[in-house]
């Protein structure tokens, strides 16, 4: 009788001790992750919206970065960002706590609450996973380093709440909970429903995921009806194309890479600035294997004598100015200003920008007149008519036309066929 003294079953009515500490504690962590979670996830449609047009306030220098992390397909999980993942979760873990503060009936919010438990495990071991796909990244996110912070803090606060501070204890209190889900007897002072865990996990994970689904798909460009194994069958279907890219083309990422990625482009067409900062970060993971060339082909009738009527009146000079930018600094720099400011692209706006960049103005100046710069410009747009170009932007990885170069999704799913052979 010694051995089975203080043994209770689940439907017992006496109430656990709860450490109202902890779980303040808990709805302290699961706050901090709820907040942070939804500046992540507003971040990841934001770039695969826009792209990344202006650094985000946690994104300091090229390592210390949440855009690029944020840009990556490591940012999305069963086709929504992994940050809504860990919206829900705080909510439930943070809500769960709360209760355990102000609940009459302790042992129901206990099953609650070592339910969270479970998920926050969960929720570290996935934070492992992530810090390493940052490492492949080589980045360092501010943000998702928070949420880490966070899901240790909740997986540590919320088995105190209810006495099992102790990581000792955390395999008999796991063990307890899913013998209680099973209707079996067990030590703890907890009620385990199954039933209407089940309901509610679907009402905030299932319902959550189906109302961001759409969301998603909208802000990576893909249409509800698109098919990935259609569309990349359509691709490969085309026969490669060499591209007569002038030696002295702009290339982003490695120059040796052993997938050669062209974009032809106007600095005046909207289309184009939508690409400028969109096709760089769904690159940004492959850039070692990646060799992206910009190659102009502006629609100015006063330098592209194809245009039969003047549609970009300072896509030409525009382009010029850029050649000339790769003489005197970065031409990815200048690259991305002339689109920030496409509104205003004209003599000004190219000499504006030089000067801030710390150009040589009288050289720079020289340059925009040279009969050189246009030509470069020139050899580009008749390297575009030999591969029967007929819009803007056209993208081109390994030879063959991206037709869908908006689909974040599409794009990847190329890169990593042809990295596979």
């Amino acid at each position: 009788m010694a051995k089975n003294k203080g043994r209770r079953r689940s439907g017992r009515a006496e109430q656990p001790d709860f450490n109202n500490t902890a779980l303040w504690v808990a709805v302290a962590f699961g706050t901090l992750g709820l907040a942070l979670a939804a500046y992540a996830t507003n971040l990841t449609f934001k770039i695969q919206t826009a792209g990344i047009i202006e650094a985000s306030g946690c994104s300091i220098n090229d390592f210390v970065n949440c855009d690029l992390a944020h840009s990556s397909s490591y940012a999305n999980l069963l086709g929504i960002p992994v940050a809504w993942w860990g919206f829900l979760f705080y909510a439930f873990a943070g809500l769960s706590a709360l209760w355990g503060t102000m609940a009459k009936d302790r042992r129901s919010a206990a099953g609650w609450i070592t339910l969270s438990f479970i998920l926050a495990i969960g929720s570290v071991l996935f934070s492992l996973l992530k810090a390493f796909h940052l490492v492949q990244l080589g980045v360092l996110c501010l943000v998702c380093v928070g949420m880490y912070a966070a899901n240790i803090g909740l997986m540590f606060a919320l088995p105190a709440g209810i006495g099992y501070g102790s990581p000792g204890k955390w395999g008999s209190l796991i063990r307890g909970w899913i013998a209680g889900v099973r209707g079996e007897s067990t030590d703890l002072k907890l009620d385990a429903n199954i039933t209407q865990w089940g309901l509610l996990f679907l009402a905030v994970f299932g319902i959550g995921w189906l109302g961001m689904k759409r969301q998603s798909e909208a802000a990576s460009g893909s249409d509800p009806g698109f098919n990935m194994d259609l569309a990349i069958g359509a691709h490969y279907r085309q026969t490669p194309i060499d591209i007569d890219v002038a030696e002295t083309a702009a290339v982003w990422g490695n120059p040796d890479g052993p997938i050669e990625v062209v974009e032809f482009a106007d600095f005046q067409c909207p289309a184009c600035r939508e690409s400028a900062f969109h096709l760089r970060t769904v690159l940004f993971e492959y850039r070692d294997q990646v060799s992206f060339k910009f190659m102009n082909y502006p629609l100015d009738a006063n330098i592209n004598e194809r245009m039969q009527s003047q549609l970009h009146g300072q896509a030409g000079p525009a382009a010029i100015a850029a050649v000339c930018s790769q003489k005197f600094g970065d031409f990815w720099e200048y690259h991305d200003e002339l689109f920030r400011q496409q509104v205003q692209l004209g003599p000004s706006l190219f000499r504006e920008t030089a000067e801030d960049m710390g150009f040589p103005m009288a050289e720079f100046d020289a340059c925009l007149a040279s009969p050189e710069a246009r030509a470069r410009v020139v050899s580009d747009i008749e390297a575009a008519w030999e591969t029967g170009l007929n819009q803007t932007p056209t993208i081109f990885i390994n030879g063959r036309k991206a037709s869908q170069y908006r689909n974040s999704e599409f794009i990847r799913a190329v890169i990593e066929r042809e990295l596979a052979g």
